[in-house]
C-alpha cells in the first residue's frame, strides 16, 4: 500500500530538464536563508571554481516579457590567483539548474559558513 506523502505533487519534474517545484522551493528557501544570515550581521562565503566570493545578497527575478526565472548570488571576489591583481569587484553569479543540481558557471556551489 502506497504511503501518503504531503505535497508530493511538487516532485513532478518539468519537461525539458527543468527543476521540479520542490527544487525551486528549496533554492528560494536557500536564498532566503542566505539573505537572513547577511541581514543578521553574519557573512556568507561561496567557493566557485576555486575562487572565494563574499555574498552580498541572493536574488531572484522573473522576466515580465518571457517568463524566464533567474536566480543569482551578488558577490564580491575576495580571493583569486596570487599573480593576479587583487581588486575587489562586485559580480553576479547566475545560478542554473542542470542534471547535477543547482550550479553556477558550470561548478557546484560550496558554501563556507563561519561562526562569529
Amino acid at each position: 500500500m502506497a504511503q501518503y506523502e504531503p505535497e508530493a505533487w511538487r516532485d513532478d519534474h518539468e519537461p525539458d530538464g527543468e527543476p521540479s517545484k520542490r527544487e525551486q522551493c528549496r533554492l528560494l528557501d536557500l536564498l532566503g536563508r542566505i539573505n537572513y544570515r547577511i541581514l543578521s550581521g553574519n557573512r556568507v562565503y561561496v567557493e566557485v571554481g576555486g575562487v572565494v566570493y563574499k555574498t552580498i545578497y541572493g536574488g531572484y527575478w522573473r522576466s515580465v516579457f518571457t517568463g524566464i526565472e533567474h536566480y543569482l548570488l551578488h558577490c564580491e571576489q575576495v580571493s583569486s590567483a596570487v599573480w593576479k591583481d587583487e581588486t575587489t569587484t562586485a559580480i553576479d553569479l547566475p545560478i542554473a539548474y542542470s542534471n547535477g543540481g543547482w550550479t553556477t558557471r558550470g561548478h557546484s556551489l560550496s558554501f563556507i559558513l563561519n561562526r562569529e
